[in-house]
């Protein structure tokens, strides 16, 4: 198989871990079939597409700063770290091991100088899923901070039409956004409660939430039961972290 651009490794990588010879060659990866695999013990590490809204809850919360532990540090999955960090947040990783193949480790998101950043058409293929959470980031920061995407049309193809739904429910919460065909332009401004609309679109059920906290009045999520196919215990965790309680 020829990819057209460098994409995750996870399959080679577990592949691997199950005894199989994958042979990867620049954007080139190819295997034999009838190969004999053998069972394995194996931590699965956590998901950071899901990590990265409490990354995101983290960076855009005055004097806020979460741990999260076990999560997988794959190198074609934190092209995300450098996004939090150029949105002004301080992010430390901590590499503890590899889960046969998979990196796994600790990542600390603090609370620093939010600032105006940018998602060029080269950054989206390895932060495709994290736009969301970036978007509610950008929605909690000071008013006049802005966030610019571009070249992400694939949101449009996703459980939802994620830029048209993100722009409509950060606008009803009092961001002003701009749609692009290939994303969008958010300039944040005081957030206010409001009842939006999930899509049925889990990231966009936890973005709203996560933005939700910022705001000056309770919000009503439409769909927000969406999160359970990637996250079921989302908004206890959130509301465990927005209490301060670190158990």
């Amino acid at each position: 198989m020829n990819e057209p651009a460098p994409t995750r490794d996870h399959t080679e990588r577990a592949l691997a871990s199950f005894g199989a010879q994958v042979e990867v060659s620049g954007l080139r990866v190819s295997i034999q079939g009838g190969q004999r695999l053998h069972p394995v013990r194996l931590p699965v590490p956590g998901d950071i597409s899901s990590a990265t809204f409490w990354m995101a809850l983290a960076a855009g919360t005055p004097g806020a700063s979460v741990e999260i532990q076990g999560v997988g540090l794959n190198p074609s999955r934190t092209d995300i770290v450098n996004l939090i960090r150029r949105a002004g947040a301080a992010v430390t990783t901590e590499l503890e091991g590899s889960g046969e193949g998979e990196p796994i480790g600790r990542l600390l998101v603090t609370f620093d100088s939010p600032r105006s950043f940018t998602i060029e058409p080269e950054d989206v293929p390895g932060i495709i899923d994290e736009i969301p959470a970036l978007a509610a980031l950008a929605a909690m920061m000071p008013p006049g901070a802005e966030l610019v995407v571009r070249g992400a049309a694939e949101l449009r193809l996703k459980e939802s039409d994620r830029i048209s739904a993100l722009a409509t429910g950060l606008r009803a919460m009092g961001s002003d956004v701009e749609e692009f065909d290939d994303g969008f332009h958010l300039r944040a401004r005081p957030l206010r409660g409001a009842t939006v609309d999930a899509c049925d679109d889990h990231r966009l059920a936890m973005a709203f939430a996560v933005a939700a906290t910022r705001a000056s009045s309770p919000t009503t999520i439409l769909g927000a039961s969406a999160v359970d196919v990637s996250y079921p215990g989302f908004f206890e965790t959130l509301g465990r972290l927005t209490r301060g309680d670190s158990r």
